[in-house]
């Protein structure tokens, strides 16, 4: 089987989870005798071609204003009609025509199309494939992916989104099969009506990557816990919350690893409010060298995070986490076992959590440590990759 990914950054560009999630997944269909290509989008002005894990890459040119970035907000009106170009964009259109005019795949599965616009589901369907849409986010009901406005989760569609999700609506009617990531994602976008009426849609979770998962974990120092954070620095992320919970934990026996890129003024503000003795920023790190040196991971999440995968990457360590109720976050967190879940922007419940943790001994410890391996066997690259055939197969109206 030949399948195309369709992402808006990939290796070696990756700068968030759903990018991450996707590369796992193609290698991991390499792996099992599939021939597969990704199709991202980059700032360089012409198309090029690489290869990485035996994944061919095109990269294409962003054909907007500018690539988003996690790092810098472009003024308003910008902002503006990068969101007006990106309702239907014949220009990258055609580009996706010219790859899919070559290589010819039995699938398309696209991801996060933000840059690309809904525009590529029309061009996939005139070429024959079959067509499947990962919801990783809710582009298709809102611009900004997020669903978050003025501090709060939005409960319906706004009307300044609402010309959007028509045309991204009308779109989604050449789709074959949605996937959502977590069992939130599908029933939030079924209950918004932002799919097309009886569209089939399953939950489709995400792969850690590969089969090996670590031994129980020990504290790094007894009597000491070491928290992490590890992701996005901005406000969807609850990164301003968890500080402000750091100011309120009474307990003397922990400190706090922050991880990640943002705006330089929200990360800033956060550095001051921030107990310095305490909290250290790490800027960039890679994640395998930041889970061996803490103890407890928070994900702090104010939106509806669809699945943050930094929860089950944890796991995978042998690492509990304390997460906000928010999004699908619930599906992956058994409170009390491998980990708690607090209300979002409750930052009393959240301090209460962390002097909670800071009295575990390492039996306590270790047993949460156990639960969350245990936990971590339902990301692994075989439990995840033998679902998602099945829902290509299904797509394919044939057997693989």
């Amino acid at each position: 089987m030949k399948i195309l990914f369709v992402v808006n950054t990939y290796y070696p560009d990756v700068n968030g989870g759903a990018p991450r999630s996707v590369q796992m997944l193609a290698q991991a269909m390499v792996a099992d005798g599939n021939e597969v290509v990704v199709v991202r989008l980059s700032q360089n002005p012409k198309i090029e071609i690489y290869e990485h894990e035996g994944v061919r890459v095109y990269s294409l040119p962003i054909r907007n204003l500018y690539l988003p970035s996690e790092e810098h907000t472009p003024a308003k009106w910008k902002r503006a009609l990068w969101h007006l170009f990106d309702m239907v964009n014949p220009l990258a259109a055609f580009d996706f025509w010219k790859i899919l005019k070559k290589e010819r795949p039995d699938i398309v599965n696209t991801n996060t199309v933000t840059g690309f616009s809904t525009s590529i589901f029309y061009v996939s369907k005139l070429m024959g494939a079959k067509l499947v849409h990962t919801m990783r986010d809710y582009y298709l009901m809102c611009p900004q992916s997020g669903m978050y406005k003025d501090g709060k989760n939005c409960e319906t569609i706004c009307q300044s989104c609402k010309p959007f999700s028509k045309v991204r609506k009308h779109a989604s009617k050449q789709v074959d099969m949605f996937l959502g990531n977590s069992q939130f994602v599908v029933d939030h976008h079924r209950e918004l009506d932002g799919l097309p009426k009886k569209s089939v849609c399953y939950n489709q979770w995400n792969t850690n990557g590969d089969d090996v998962i670590s031994d129980v974990r020990q504290l790094q120092r007894e009597g000491f816990i070491q928290f992490g954070f590890i992701g996005r620095i901005n406000e969807l992320k609850g990164v301003d919350v968890l500080i402000e919970a750091c100011q309120k934990v009474n307990a003397n026996n922990w400190s706090l690893k922050v991880a990640g890129t943002g705006e330089a003024d929200f990360i800033k503000k956060l550095k001051e409010m921030a107990p310095s003795e305490k909290v250290e920023f790490l800027d960039w790190v890679s994640p395998s060298d930041f889970y061996s040196k803490i103890d407890v991971l928070i994900c702090p999440s104010t939106y509806h995070d669809p699945l943050p995968r930094v929860v089950y990457e944890a796991y995978k360590y042998g690492i509990p986490v304390l997460a906000a109720s928010t999004g699908g976050t619930p599906e992956m967190v058994d409170h009390g076992k491998c980990g708690f879940l607090y209300e979002a922007k409750d930052i009393d419940a959240l301090a209460d959590l962390m002097n909670d943790v800071c009295l575990f001994d390492p039996d306590r410890y270790k047993q949460q440590s156990l639960l969350a391996l245990k936990k971590a066997e339902l990301f692994t690259k075989t439990t995840i990759l033998t679902s998602y055939k099945n829902r290509i197969e299904e797509a394919l109206g044939s057997e693989v």
